[in-house]
């Protein structure tokens, strides 16, 4: 009985620990992806006001790609603005149509891609 006992006090102290971690873990990743979430949101608002500046409106179904270096070339991006630290980044923004105008950002760093980009 008193091995039983010690035995779930063991498993019980390393399923605390683990889930600490994990916790621990998962708090850093989102911190350190915040970061790359800012450079995202400023592509997003650079894209919406070269589309407007551009009248580049896809129609239904139709999806139109910018470049970082279309934003950078028409000065509605600097190139500080895509670095994350030390990490710079470079992407591009899909303007797409389905109902409303949608702004699908995708960005390629050294530490950090977001999920779909494709080169």
């Amino acid at each position: 009985m008193k091995k039983s006992n010690a035995l779930f006090v063991v498993w019980g102290v390393i399923v605390i620990v683990l889930i600490g971690l994990l916790t621990t873990m998962g708090f850093m990743l989102k911190d350190k992806n915040e970061k790359y979430e800012v450079v995202e949101k400023r592509l997003k608002e650079a894209a919406s006001s070269y589309a407007d500046h551009n009248f580049l409106y896809p129609k239904d179904g139709e999806k139109i790609k910018i470049s970082t270096k279309d934003l950078i070339d028409s000065d509605f991006l600097k190139q500080d603005e895509l670095k994350v630290d030390k990490d710079v980044c470079t992407g591009y923004i899909i303007l797409r149509k389905d109902m409303f105008c949608e702004y699908d950002v995708f960005i390629k760093c050294n530490n950090y891609t977001t999920k779909g980009y494709k080169k």
